[in-house]
Formats: structure tokens, sequence, C-alpha cells
């Protein structure tokens, strides 16, 4: 009878010690796929070399990932003394822990990091810094420039944790550290506002995976006068001696052949010079932006004068008193009018009638 009741204690002993193995493992298992929420602090320090013919920028920032893990603050307190760990003893730091990781996903190349820190709190939170600089493709709609706006885009996404395992938690985004006269943005641009978008997207490197992303926007205005003295000024004054030469200059007289068809072909070849210097600000797209436009127009104005110009000295020359007085006069009056229906066509198909591209991209 002892050794029945023996037998039976035994089994109901090992059935427990099975079930809480199984409850264990089942918890363990359960906090290993528990969903981390990594609070996201983003601060630009530098928004430099914005290049629209390349379709880049370079940035330098400041980064913070704060989450909470009581259990690996803990680890990390019994092998080392220090709140805030660098170098070696911040890589073997994050080697025996859970961490998030994110990439830039629409870097150009790998960013370079200048340094990195992680900090813990006796309250279980953990804070990694990490300032960088990196060169970020532009994926913008510029079809009004050099008028508008540029909406530039840092994508951080979640790196080795997927979706549901982490989820990046977009808290802090300002661009500067606010100080007096601080220039964030380099060059003729101006910030007109900025905006965080949080989505859960899919990777180049995934098809099937899905990751958290914080895409951070700011949105730039470049500056007028910039524009004014660099584009429009030239462009406006080649169209305006062209058609000055081209009105006042009548070729009925043989001395203005010389000058009036010689000026035509200075200014246009003005006009080609002017747009080679102007290469590196002029974006690069697949549909005609505004500054294009001004270009074609501006040519098409200067090449029409430069032609009839041509056309009504031969005429004069061979026959004086033939129909070449009546061609330069209706001419004369009729490019202005072309001219200036040009200009408005450009002004109200950019700014009123344009349609930005699938995606709003180059």
């Amino acid at each position: 009878m002892k050794a029945i009741l023996s037998a039976v204690v035994f089994l109901f002993g090992f059935n427990s010690a099975l079930a809480a193995s199984s409850a264990t493992n089942t918890s363990s298992s359960t906090l290993g796929k528990e969903k981390h929420k990594v609070d996201v602090m983003l601060l630009m320090d530098k928004v430099f070399n914005i290049n629209l013919s390349t379709s880049s920028y370079d940035i330098e920032a400041e980064i913070i990932l704060k989450w909470v893990d009581h259990q690996a603050v803990k680890t990390i307190k019994n092998k080392f003394p220090e709140h805030t760990l660098t170098g070696d003893r911040f890589h073997k730091a994050m080697e025996t822990i859970w961490h998030p990781e994110f990439v830039v996903s629409n870097e150009l190349m790998p960013r370079i990091t200048d340094f990195k820190t992680l900090k813990v709190y006796d309250d279980g939170t953990l804070e990694v810094f990490e300032k960088f600089i990196s060169q970020i493709a532009i994926d913008a709609d510029i079809h009004e420039y050099p008028f508008g706006e540029i909406d530039l885009t840092l994508d951080i996404s979640a790196f080795t944790h997927e979706a549901n395992e982490m989820v990046l938690n977009p808290v802090y985004f300002e661009i500067g550290h606010g100080h007096e006269n601080e220039q964030v943005v380099k060059g003729p641009w101006q910030l007109a506002n900025k905006y965080v978008k949080q989505e859960i997207d899919q990777r180049l490197s995934s098809h099937e995976a899905l990751f958290s992303h914080n895409k951070f926007h700011f949105v730039l205005t470049h500056d007028f006068m910039d524009s004014l003295q660099k584009v429009i000024f030239p462009i406006g004054a080649v169209m305006l001696f062209s058609t000055f030469m081209n009105f006042f200059a009548s070729l009925k007289f043989g001395p203005n052949a010389d000058w009036r068809i010689g000026g035509q072909i200075t200014l246009i070849l003005t006009l080609f010079a002017l747009k080679f210097s102007l290469a590196d600000e002029i974006p690069v797209t697949h549909y005609l932006n505004f500054i294009d436009e001004l270009f074609i127009i501006a040519t098409i104005v200067v090449g029409l004068n430069l032609l009839t110009s041509v056309v009504i000295n031969n005429m004069y020359q061979r026959n004086p008193d033939g129909a070449a007085a009546s061609f330069e006069l209706t001419y004369k009056v009729l490019q202005p009018i072309i001219m200036i229906a040009m200009l408005m066509w450009a002004v109200y198909s950019i700014f009123f009638g344009f349609e930005p591209p699938s995606g709003g991209g180059h």
C-alpha cells in the first residue's frame, strides 16, 4: 500500500513540475515576443549641401531611442557601475540585452556615426544616444522651383526588429537647438514647416516583413532674392534686350543688320552659358519645372528673333521695296504678344494647372 501511495505522489509531483516548467517556458516565450515601444527623439543640427541636380542633401543629426526594460537595467548594473556607457563598454552592454536598432531608409550611403552612448536609469529606462551624418535622397515635388516649397524627409526605420516586436514612437522633433541667430539650414533656404509621420511599411530587403517607420519631414522655401538675382532677372533681361533690338533696330537701315543679328546670337549664347552656370542649382526631373519653362521660352523668343532678323534682312537685300517692311512690322507687333502669352501659359501650367506626378517625386 505504501508503495502504491509513493508511486501516486511521485507521479503527481512529476506532472506538477512538468506543468510548472511548461508555464515558465510559455511565459518566457511570451516575454520574448512582447512588443517594445521605443520613443524616438530627433534633433537636426545641420542641413547642408542641398543639391537639386543630384537630388540629395546632407544632414547632421542627433537621435535618442528610449525604452523601458527593468531586467536589462538590472543586467547592466550587475556588470557596469556607470550610468552612462560609451566605447567598448557600450558595445559590451548592448550585446547582453535586447535593444532597438534603426537604419535611415532613404540614405544614399551608410551613415557616419560620430559617437554613441547608453544611459541606464533606476526606474528601468534605457536611452541610446547617437550623433550621425548622412547623405539623404530628395524625393519631392519641385515643379514650382525656384518658387514654392520642397518637402525633405528623413526616414528612420526599424532594422532587426519587425513591427510585431517593436514600434518606433516619435515624441520629439526639432530643427536646431534654439540658439539666437542659429542657422541650421545652410544655403538660400528657409524653414517653413516640420511634421512627423508614423507608419508601418516594408523595406526593400524584405517583401513580407513589416517594420516601424518614423518619417521626419521638414518643408523648405527657396530664398526669393536669390532666385531673383540668379534666375528671374538674367532670363528676363535677355528676353527684354532681344525684344528691344527686334522692335527698335529696323533692318530697313542696312547698318542695323550686323549688330541686331550679332546681338541676338550673343543673347542666345548668354542663355546657354547661364543654364550651364546654374547646372548645380537646377533640379533634374522627368517633368518641366518653372525654371525649365523660363529657359525654354527665353530660347524660343531669342531664337525666333534671330531667325526672323536673318529672313527680314535677306528680304530687304533682295527687294528693298517689297514685302520686307510689312513683314517686319507685323512681326514687331506679334513678337511681344507671343512672348507674353508664353509667359502666361508657363505661370498657369505650373501654379494652377499642374498635377503632381505619382508619388510626388523625381
